[in-house]
């Protein structure tokens, strides 16, 4: 699988030569098919054909036009934290699709509600009822049955000059000029320089109206199973289960690991006992080093293993005092 996943990465980024080009015309009907459902769907909202519901508190959707890779989940936590500094009772609505990330979120912020529902609008009404007075929609740019106050759209500096394919012939999810809807435009870099994430927002400019900000995804430090620690010693293997493992691999060498190995899985993988034991041969001693997304479910494989978490923060670079001002809004 993670072969597979590596060829994917590598036929999206147009780096498989014939192999992908062959790929690129064999899905090119598939792409047709999705580009026309998104654009007829789009229409259907703009136009009312499709309802939009409301709920009795502001939503702020964190979301993005690309699949993963931009830092949804952590933004969407930064966001929920914020909003309780505004003196606000924030709870996260999270579709389901994947386990990791909601556990990441009770992890982070244990009294901040999650809600896990499929259906955006029911998991808002029982937020609501929980207590909740603001709602925080981690990937929710898609899911526009439920109204928002205000759209937070993330772009990767690292993954903007992808094609702008499709899926299933590329990674995006809506075109660019999907970025029209946003209300505020975040440019998030992991390994990137800023002054390519700067490059990269005066290329979004003219796609939307939206002010567009900058933030960094950077290390915060590292942890072990009992909590903050200092870098591992000696050389690591790396094992993840991302959109983008090679900017993991950049930001644990920048926190400074040395990197022996990086056991590379699929985005929100489901490990196994056999991916357990087949990281434990391949570690062979060594310490595991992993994102604290991929240990919600490592953690009980990896028994007697030293194993050393890449913690991540938010800083925002440019326009906090935007994004604050917006929120002070909704507080009014």
């Amino acid at each position: 699988m993670s072969r597979l996943n590596l060829l994917a990465r590598q036929w999206w980024a147009g780096e498989l030569g014939a192999a992908g080009t062959a790929l690129d015309i064999g899905l090119a009907p598939a792409e047709a098919v999705y580009r026309f459902g998104v654009r007829l769907r789009r229409r259907a909202f703009d136009r009312g054909l499709l309802e939009v519901q409301r709920v009795a508190a502001p939503v702020i959707s964190v979301g993005n036009v690309a699949v993963g890779g931009t830092g949804k989940t952590p933004f969407a936590h930064w966001l929920a934290v914020r909003l309780q500094e505004h003196g606000r009772r924030p709870a996260v609505l999270h579709g389901g699709y994947a386990d990791d990330e909601p556990e990441l979120h009770r992890r982070w912020s244990p009294d901040i509600p999650v809600v896990v529902e499929r259906d955006r609008v029911a998991g808002a009404e029982r937020a609501l009822a929980a207590g909740a007075d603001v709602l925080v929609l981690d990937d929710g740019f898609q899911h526009r049955r439920l109204g928002r106050d205000l759209d937070i759209v993330l772009v990767s500096a690292e993954r903007w000059a992808m094609p702008a394919r499709l899926l299933p012939r590329g990674p995006w999810r809506e075109p660019p000029s999907a970025l029209a809807r946003a209300d505020i435009v975040v440019v998030t870099r992991k390994a990137a320089l800023a002054a390519d994430a700067r490059a990269v927002a005066g290329e979004i400019a003219p796609f939307t109206h939206a002010p567009v900000l900058l933030a960094h995804l950077r290390p915060a430090g590292w942890r072990d199973r009992l909590g903050p620690s200092g870098p591992p010693v000696g050389r690591v293997l790396l094992v993840s289960g991302l959109a983008e493992p090679g900017l993991f691999e950049e930001s644990a060498k920048q926190a400074g690991a040395d990197v022996a190995g990086h056991v590379v899985f699929p985005d929100h993988h489901g490990y196994s006992k056999a991916d357990g034991t087949e990281i434990r041969r391949v570690a062979a001693g060594r310490t595991v080093v992993t994102t604290e997304k991929d240990w919600t479910k490592l953690q009980p494989l990896l028994d007697g293993v030293d194993v050393r978490l890449l913690a991540q923060q938010v800083i925002i670079e440019d326009g906090e005092d935007v994004l604050e001002a917006r929120l002070s809004e909704l507080g009014a």
